[in-house]
């Protein structure tokens, strides 16, 4: 009679843990889908920022590049520092 008994307590035993065994496969299947999905949101969230970096870089070239501009740069000279072109008896040449 023991016998008849240990039987089916072990196959219960072995249903169980194969039974856990599944649900952690699942619970871990979840969890990595989610982990993906996070991963791809903060990838998008990435290239968004990466192409708002380059718009501002852009940006700021363009800035530069007027900035250093001869004409630009003239009438700064004459606006705001009030510089004026030398009269040519101001000029004088170096051998």
């Amino acid at each position: 009679m023991k016998g008849r008994k240990r039987r089916p307590i072990r196959l219960f035993r072995f249903v169980a843990v194969i039974l856990f065994l599944f649900l952690l496969g699942g619970i871990f299947h979840v969890w990595m889908n989610f982990k993906r999905t996070q991963m791809g949101y903060s990838l998008s969230q990435l290239k968004k920022e990466i192409l708002e970096f380059e718009e501002h870089n852009r940006k700021l070239r363009l800035e530069m590049a007027f900035l250093k501009s001869p004409e630009h740069l003239e009438k700064r000279a004459i606006e705001e520092l009030g510089l004026i072109h030398p009269l040519p008896q101001q000029i004088i040449y170096l051998p």
